[in-house]
């Protein structure tokens, strides 16, 4: 009787295991509200950015370069509220060369897990840029985000510049929630 009660109690803490890894890689959600972006005329003809529907969590671009990139370098914002005003704070500032970050000189841990989300379109972030139709599909950068972020809202800005110009502006608004939580409310 002894033995079957420490076999169970064993197989109980083995599931009850796997239930928590599962639990802890995917606890959180994000949820894209807004995508906009604008590209400067004189190195990009057309671009498109748009979220994926139904689930919202994955975002496509498309972006038709008309000229070849020598150099750029990309900055990345991340904006969430702060309490108990809730306006938007600067919670991190990166700006990245992206000709060094794409050799795997430099890098930044944000703008890793923003490259992870490309998949294999992000090869395509090199120096220099040909022109060309660049299309970056379901990215998904929920994949990627570290297990310590809260539930909230948050924005991130993107730019990609030249030395002397702005190429591509982006602007992302969304939230990252716990669809367990999310269910116990509506249940």
């Amino acid at each position: 009787m002894a033995q079957f009660r420490l076999i169970f109690l064993l197989i109980l803490l083995v599931s009850q295991s796997e239930s928590a890894k599962t639990f802890t890689k995917a606890r959180l959600q994000l949820m894209w509200k807004t995508f906009d972006c604008s590209a400067n005329p004189s190195y990009i003809s057309q671009h498109r950015c748009i979220i994926l529907e139904p689930g919202k969590s994955l975002i496509t671009s498309e972006l038709n370069y008309i000229k070849d990139v020598i150099k750029f370098n990309a900055t990345f914002k991340l904006f969430m509220p702060r309490r108990p005003s809730r306006p938007f704070q600067k919670v991190i500032d990166v700006n990245v060369d992206i000709c060094q970050f794409a050799k795997g000189i430099h890098g930044h841990r944000f703008m890793t897990i923003v490259v992870k989300a490309f998949g294999k379109q992000g090869s395509q972030l090199k120096c220099p840029h040909p022109k060309g139709l660049y299309i970056y599909p379901n990215i998904n950068i929920a994949e990627n985000l570290p297990a310590f972020l809260p539930e909230t809202d948050f924005k991130i800005e993107m730019n990609f510049i030249t030395t002397d110009t702005h190429l591509f502006n982006t602007s992302l608004t969304g939230f990252l929630f716990d669809p367990i939580k999310k269910k116990s409310k509506t249940i």
